[in-house]
C-alpha cells in the first residue's frame, strides 16, 4: 500500500527514458528472470518514452515479474519483450505463455487486492498491477491487458513518445 500510496501522490519529474536501457539494468538483478528460470527476450530497438524512471522500474519490475509466476507448473516462463510508435505514443508490450486471464477480469485485476487466483496459489499481494497502472497514468499513459485463458497474456503500458520537442523535462503534479 505504501508503494502506491507514493506513485499516487506528490510531483514527478518526466524526463526522456531510453527503455532498452532500463530494462538492461533491471534484469540482472533479478535471479527470477534469469536462465534456467525463465527466458526473457527483448526485441530491440525499444523506443525512447517520456516518463519517470523510478515508476518504469516498478513497472517492469511487476509487469516481469507476472509473466514468470503466472504459468502453468511445470511450464519454463518465457516473455518477449517490443515497443512500437505511433501517433507520439509509445507502447510497451511484455508478451508471455502464462495461464492467461479471462476478458471479464481485465478491469478487476489493475484494482487494489483484484487478485483473480488466491493469494496461496502464486503469492503476491494484489496490488502490482495497481501500481503499474496508476503509476503509467501518472506518466500520462495508461496501462493494459490483451489475454485469453491458457494461452499467455500481452501486457502493455502507453506512455508519450520522446522527440527533440518534448526532450526537457516536465513536472506533474
Amino acid at each position: 500500500m505504501l508503494a502506491y500510496s507514493r506513485i499516487a501522490k506528490g510531483e514527478i519529474n518526466l524526463r526522456p527514458v531510453d527503455l532498452a536501457r532500463l530494462i538492461e539494468e533491471i534484469l540482472p538483478d533479478h535471479p527470477e528472470f534469469q536462465p534456467p528460470r525463465a527466458t526473457i527476450v527483448v526485441e530491440k530497438p525499444l523506443h525512447k518514452v517520456i516518463g519517470h524512471e523510478a515508476y518504469l522500474t516498478q513497472c517492469v519490475t511487476n509487469l516481469l515479474g507476472n509473466a514468470v509466476k503466472f504459468v502453468p507448473a511445470g511450464t519454463l516462463p518465457q516473455v518477449r519483450i517490443r515497443s512500437e510508435a505511433f501517433e507520439g505514443k509509445v507502447r510497451l508490450w511484455f508478451e508471455d505463455n502464462g495461464i492467461g486471464i479471462a476478458p471479464t477480469h481485465f478491469e478487476r485485476i489493475f484494482q487494489i487486492f483484484g487478485q483473480v487466483h488466491g493469494g496461496k496459489q502464486y503469492g503476491g499481494t494484489g496490488i502490482g498491477l495497481a501500481i503499474v497502472r496508476k503509476a503509467a497514468q501518472r506518466m500520462g499513459g495508461g496501462a493494459g491487458v490483451e489475454s485469453e485463458l491458457g494461452k499467455g497474456s500481452r501486457f502493455w503500458i502507453l506512455l508519450t513518445a520522446a522527440t527533440h520537442d518534448n526532450a526537457s523535462s516536465n513536472t506533474a503534479g
